[in-house]
């Protein structure tokens, strides 16, 4: 669902979208483990899986050299989380990066894909 609202700023008036979220909290559309689902995305995330992170910033919205820095695609995964109404914890974020950082990246990217279209 959309709606448009007026937000004033400094400069004028402009149009913003707001998205609102469902209610019912979602899941992940793959399991972490998930990984040769999408067999470009498996092997994208194995062998250049910077790369892959950069696409994905870059797909979010975020500047592309966003996962040049520590700790961002944590950061990114939790923020798709809130976005996409997923539950999970910081912690389990922290976890999944920490101990299984391709596969996280993996599951990142096929949620974007099936969020996004």
């Amino acid at each position: 669902m959309e709606k448009k609202e007026a937000c004033k700023s400094g400069y004028g008036v402009c149009d913003r979208a707001v998205m609102s979220q469902p209610s019912t909290p979602a899941k992940w559309n793959s399991r972490i483990l998930d990984c040769c689902i999408d067999r470009r995305v498996c092997l994208c995330g194995t062998f250049c899986s910077m790369c892959l992170a950069c696409q994905m910033a870059e797909r979010y919205g975020e500047c592309f050299c966003l996962p040049l820095l520590p700790t961002t695609m944590m950061m990114m995964r939790t923020s798709m989380r809130e976005r996409y109404n997923i539950p999970g914890s910081l912690i389990d974020d922290w976890a999944v990066h920490m101990f299984c950082g391709p596969c996280a990246l993996c599951q990142m990217a096929r949620e974007m894909k099936h969020q996004l279209g």
